[in-house]
């Protein structure tokens, strides 16, 4: 059933293994290239200057209602409630969680910038998870989150990731061609 090739690609190399549409257990093999990649993002990461966190998966419904994205996600939201009815969300990303923690570590303008970045297991219901390792309802992901002073502080931090991303790929062996594009919901 698998419609990309690079999905195909995956299964007859024995990398991945699937578990439900959407769900994905690495091989021993598919996971240390999964470490791999992970160490060259580490490196780029860490010599941009942007430093390693790591959040929670399973977050307060209510920081996702208090943003509006709990609509905005709608059902791709993953949602579960707890022994005592508390309601809480499957991390799809991590925004609200970051904003949270620097809200509560930066003191002063003087602190900045900072950039944090994790790399984290996402969850997300996807309507449709048939494109291999894109789409999928569980996956792992490298977010970043620049907190700035100011415009031309952010624009320095977005050029530091940028560079960073073009140094990734380039190690990694990935022709990179740079585009525009929309965030949607995130």
């Amino acid at each position: 059933e698998a419609e990309l090739a690079s999905h195909r690609l995956l299964l007859r190399a024995g990398l991945i293994s699937p578990l439900a549409a959407g769900i994905y257990c690495f091989t021993p093999v598919g996971w240390r290239v999964i470490q791999k990649i992970e160490g060259i993002i580490r490196d780029e990461m860490d010599r941009s200057g942007a430093q390693e966190v790591h959040l929670p998966a399973i977050q307060p419904i209510e920081i996702w209602e208090q943003s509006g994205r709990d609509k905005a996600m709608g059902s791709t939201l993953f949602r579960l409630v707890d022994r005592r009815e508390r309601g809480f969300a499957l991390g799809p990303t991590h925004e609200e969680v970051v904003s949270i923690l620097a809200s509560r570590t930066i003191q002063s303008y003087r602190d900045l910038p900072v950039t944090l970045y994790q790399i984290q297991t996402k969850f997300r219901d996807e309507a449709r998870p048939r494109g291999g390792l894109i789409r999928l309802r569980e996956f792992t992901m490298k977010d970043a989150y620049s907190f700035d002073a100011g415009w031309e502080a952010l624009d320095t931090s977005y050029e530091l990731a940028f560079e960073a991303y073009v140094r990734i790929f380039e190690r990694a062996g990935v022709p990179v061609i740079p585009v525009a594009a929309d965030s949607g919901a995130i």
